[in-house]
C-alpha cells in the first residue's frame, strides 16, 4: 500500500492543480460561466470535489502505472519522477507548501503584499512549465490546465533532480573526504 500511495501523489497534484485554478476561476467570479453567486461554502464544496477528483483519477493512474518489483529508492530516474522515493517526497511537499503560501498571499490576500511579491519571484522555477505556456494560456483554457499539471510533473521533477543531486554531492565528499 505504501508504494500504491507514494504512486499516486504526482498524478494527484497533476490533477489538483488545474482542478483547484478551475474553482477559482469559475466560483469566485460571477463574469465567466457558471454564473453563479461566489460564496466560501460553494468555493470550499468546489475545493473538497477537486481532491476527490483528483483522488479518483491518481489512484487508477498509480495501480495501472507503478512499479512494484523493486522498492522506489532502487527505480531508475524516469520512473523515480512518478514514484518518488521517501526523500524526493520531502522535497516535493516542501515545493507544495511554497505554491500553497503563495497562492494563499497573491489570491486570497493573507499576509503583507511585499511577501507576494518575493514569493512571486520565488515561484519563478517551479512555475516554469506555465511561463512557457503563458503566450497560449492568455487564450486558451487547455494551455492553462496543461501547464498547470505540467508545473506538478515539474515539481517532481525538480525533487527528484535535487535529491539526486544532493546523493551524489555527499558521496563525493565521502570519498574524498576519506582520502580516496
Amino acid at each position: 500500500m505504501k508504494e500504491f500511495a507514494r504512486a499516486m501523489i504526482v498524478p494527484f497534484f497533476m490533477v489538483l492543480f488545474p482542478a483547484v485554478w478551475f474553482v477559482n476561476r469559475n466560483l469566485t467570479t460571477e463574469q465567466l460561466p457558471p454564473t453563479v453567486e461566489p460564496s466560501a461554502g460553494l468555493i470550499l464544496l468546489g475545493l473538497a470535489g477537486s481532491v476527490v477528483g483528483s483522488a479518483a483519477v491518481a489512484a487508477p493512474l498509480a495501480f495501472l502505472g507503478q512499479n512494484r518489483s523493486v522498492p522506489s529508492e532502487d527505480l531508475p530516474y524516469r520512473q523515480r519522477i512518478f514514484q518518488p522515493d521517501t526523500d524526493a517526497l520531502v522535497v516535493f511537499f516542501a515545493f507544495i507548501v511554497l505554491c500553497t503560501v503563495w497562492a494563499l498571499v497573491v489570491f486570497v490576500g493573507i499576509g503583507p503584499a511585499v511577501l507576494g511579491n518575493v514569493l512571486t519571484v520565488v515561484m519563478i522555477l517551479p512555475g516554469l512549465p506555465l511561463l512557457v505556456l503563458a503566450p497560449l494560456a492568455i487564450h486558451w483554457a487547455v494551455a492553462t490546465t496543461v501547464g498547470l499539471a505540467a508545473c506538478a510533473l515539474w515539481l517532481s521533477v525538480l525533487s527528484v533532480g535535487t535529491v539526486e543531486l544532493t546523493r551524489k554531492r555527499s558521496g563525493n565528499s565521502t570519498t574524498n573526504s576519506s582520502g580516496h
